[in-house]
């Protein structure tokens, strides 16, 4: 039992190391029309497989290169952290700028190389006898400082999601693949692995023995892989190059906007627009391509929704979807089509996504309203 247990341990881990590889190279091929929060997934990824490597394989390189190298962990953990922040930021819209200070983000992954690389060769023998009297210390030190920045950086990312949350509703009009439930998971995944952290900590102050945990942590990461890499090719930046969020402070409220006097003559042209050409009935509109159609910018299309309707541009294009699918109810040529038929027809992308919505805006399910209609 023990040595089936060793052999789906090193299936799942050497797995977990080919496909964080063969995600990369995805993730990077030129068929795969990505923005640049690809390009920090791919380099997230790399680091897990790296770790998983290190781990698995750095034994027994370490036991030659010993008198050589101060080993106290793995470098590799404290990358995961701000890149973790850097895809949330750039799939969500918040530009990480190519500065200086970005590596200011890496100054403690730097400090346990130079540590590591260093330690060794100080000639001195009261260095190294403090070195191996406080090993334990320093261990406990690399996984409280590695707690500490993981739980900062966490932070950071919620924040921004609360922000995210108010901006992807000015932009899209459907939210499939652009969805705030995919950096959630990718969030739990991390906290897992930030729990994983705390263990090790607990450990290394109250366990003797640690031989254990690599092994776990390399298992860890290799689930995490299987988690997140091939979801986080599916998903899409919703701010392409060259486009800037549409600010709105999120604790505004509808009836406020709604106060406020827009242009009357670039609504009536808005809502004529929306009658004549029906842009709702494409799936994939966004505020930037009604902003086009109408020939104003993104910011004044947003503007005028939000003062001219009191909605942000999600409501108010499926509230004329809501109404189309409404009007297929009724006619009698679309009896033939169901509940998903009707919803694609209208320009939803999904059952559950249109049964949310339509809920919401007419407090009847659809089958409820169908009945109802037919009654």
């Amino acid at each position: 039992m023990k040595a089936f247990f060793h052999q789906l341990f090193l299936i799942v881990v050497y797995g977990g190391i080919i496909q964080g590889i063969f995600i990369v190279l995805l993730l990077n091929n030129r068929e795969v029309k990505k923005g640049r929060s690809n390009f920090f997934l791919s380099i997230l990824l790399l680091s897990l497989t790296f770790s998983i490597a290190h781990i698995r394989f750095a034994g027994a390189v370490l036991t030659h290169i010993s008198t050589q190298v101060y080993s106290i962990g793995d470098p590799t953990f404290y990358l995961i952290a701000p890149l973790l922040w850097f895809y949330a930021s750039e799939l969500t819209g918040k530009r990480m700028e190519w500065k200086w200070q970005l590596l200011l983000h890496f100054l403690p992954f730097l400090l346990i190389i130079f540590c590591s690389l260093s330690f060794r060769s100080v000639n001195s023998e009261r260095f190294h006898w403090l070195l191996n009297q406080y090993h334990r210390v320093m261990i406990i030190c690399f996984w409280i400082t590695l707690v500490i920045q993981f739980s900062w950086y966490q932070l950071l990312v919620r924040r921004r999601l609360i922000v995210y949350q108010a901006q992807i509703e000015q932009e899209v009009s459907n939210t499939e693949n652009v969805s705030i439930s995919w950096i959630r998971f990718f969030m739990m995944v991390f906290v897992l692995i930030n729990l994983l952290f705390l263990f090790s900590l607990f450990a290394a102050i109250h366990l003797r023995d640690l031989s254990w945990l690599p092994a776990a942590s390399a298992l860890f990461f290799s689930l995490s892989i299987f988690a997140i890499g091939y979801k986080g090719i599916l998903q899409k930046e919703v701010f392409q190059k060259g486009e800037e969020p549409i600010s709105r402070d999120i604790k505004s409220t509808a009836p406020l906007a709604a106060k406020e006097k827009p242009d009357q003559s670039r609504l009536d042209q808005l809502l004529d627009y929306m009658e004549v050409n029906k842009p709702y009935l494409d799936s994939e509109l966004t505020l930037t391509a009604l902003a086009k159609g109408l020939n104003i910018t993104r910011s004044q299309l947003s503007q005028l929704i939000n003062e001219g309707t009191g909605d942000n541009f999600y409501d108010f294009v499926n509230k004329y979807r809501i109404e189309q699918v409404k009007k297929l109810m009724a006619d009698p040529a679309m009896n033939h089509f169901n509940m998903l038929g009707l919803a694609l027809e209208a320009g939803f992308k999904s059952k559950s996504t249109f049964n949310l919505i339509f809920k919401r805006f007419t407090g009847l399910t659809p089958s409820e309203y169908k009945k109802n209609l037919s009654s």
